[in-house]
């Protein structure tokens, strides 16, 4: 995984071959509070726009001080209900306010392409949520597009920033799993009911709203990874893919396994497995909560951490603070190009599925 922001704490032991570490390493991370104030835009009123402003407002100094959507009056809705100043009825209007460091792009999957085009052109920076875009082109034209205006962005990978998976990249980084041979991620919700994330016509399926969590957890700890084969089921009403399965290799034959269904709950856990010992994560994986080391003769380290799910939204958001603080146009816990990776390889998995990949339209 990408490298912590910070020093490595000792206690995160020496490589293969030394002595076992007493116990797993703290989180390094920033005082939530502490981390220099930006001026947030929220571009989308949806369920994961209001969960990002109340994490915020909750446990940050970052002011969120403005929202835009199609409609003014839903936008003025949504500043009502979370106290934010201003309401515009544009997006365009949003991303041309004077008063904002800081765009984060909310809106549906296919959205994304248009949206954080309009932020970037006004010289915004932005956090998009993921997928940055369904698609690779469109997905690559955003990066271009933000490298060649030396412009911030960033995909809304919240799991990366979370404090446990400081703790993950420290475990890797120290060696005390050995050589890593094999990863697995899976993640299932039943959501048949959920209309948006179930339509193919708006991006929906299992690999855009919870699969990319997965594949996006294997490229990350076995980077250069390819598709070897990849199954979906379709769901009989929506037509689009309730659930797939896919196995995944790199170059020297280690296996990522990857699932995610949106047509029932599953466990939800991931593990990374190596010669040493082997890390795992607790359901919810992508979500705060404990780590787990257990090693060949069936001792375990244990790094506890509650499960507070979507009001850590805010640690993605701290990220962002600090690179624009820092002046970089890329996070190394998520750089743009582990980004075009994941998305990719989701793209890949679909194609042997028989899945065409939309298309977003053009901004």
């Amino acid at each position: 995984m990408s490298p912590a922001t910070g020093p490595t704490p000792a206690a995160a032991g020496p490589g293969p071959g030394g002595a076992r570490p007493e116990r797993l390493p703290d989180p390094v991370v920033p005082d939530p509070r502490a981390v220099p104030a930006k001026r947030w835009a929220i571009l989308g009123t949806g369920w994961i726009a209001a969960r990002f402003v109340e994490a915020l407002q909750a446990s940050t100094s970052q002011p969120v001080v403005a929202v835009g959507s199609r409609s003014l009056g839903r936008a003025a809705e949504f500043a009502a209900e979370h106290g934010i100043a201003r309401a515009h009825g544009s997006y365009e209007e949003l991303v041309a306010d004077g008063d904002v460091d800081v765009v984060y792009i909310a809106t549906g999957h296919l959205d994304h392409l248009a949206h954080a085009t309009l932020a970037i052109l006004a010289g915004k920076p932005v956090l998009v949520e993921k997928p940055m875009t369904p698609h690779p082109a469109d997905t690559r034209a955003l990066v271009e597009l933000a490298r060649e205006r030396g412009v911030f962005a960033m995909e809304a990978v919240w799991t990366l920033a979370l404090p446990r998976y400081s703790i993950v990249r420290q475990v890797l980084a120290s060696g005390m799993l050995g050589e890593v041979v094999a990863v697995s991620a899976n993640l299932g919700e039943r959501l048949v009911d959920h209309h948006r994330a179930m339509d193919p016509v708006q991006g929906g399926g299992a690999m855009n709203d919870i699969g990319s969590y997965t594949i996006m957890f294997a490229n990350e700890v076995l980077p250069g990874l390819r598709v070897v084969s990849a199954h979906g089921q379709r769901h009989p009403e929506h037509g689009s893919i309730g659930q797939f399965a896919a196995v995944l290799a790199d170059e020297r034959g280690r296996l990522a396994t990857v699932s995610a269904s949106m047509l029932a709950d599953t466990p939800t856990t991931a593990y990374i497995a190596g010669t040493a010992a082997t890390l795992s994560l607790p359901a919810p994986f992508y979500q705060p909560g404990p780590v787990v080391v257990r090693f060949h003769d069936g001792s375990e380290l244990r790094a506890e951490g509650a499960a507070l799910a979507h009001t850590q939204l805010f640690w993605e958001a701290l990220e962002v603070a600090r690179c624009l603080d820092a002046g970089l146009t890329e996070s190394p816990l998520r750089p743009l190009d582990q980004t075009l990776a994941t998305v990719a390889l989701m793209a890949e998995a679909r194609e042997r599925m028989g899945d065409p990949v939309t298309r977003a339209s053009a901004p």
